[in-house]
């Protein structure tokens, strides 16, 4: 399956969708939120969304 993750740098960008940075990733729905969680963890970025392509 495909994936579009959509990260944000705070919250107000995610409640009107601007996302700071958008990436595609092919897998399962678990391994796309722990690639998510992580990129979370080790960047500037505060929240993020996926979306089944």
């Amino acid at each position: 399956m495909r994936w579009k993750i959509n990260y944000y740098l705070n919250e107000g960008a995610q409640r009107t969708g601007v996302p700071a940075y958008s990436e595609t990733i092919n897998g399962d729905r678990n391994f796309v939120v722990s690639w998510a969680q992580n990129k979370i963890r080790t960047s500037n970025f505060k929240f993020y969304d996926i979306q089944q392509l």
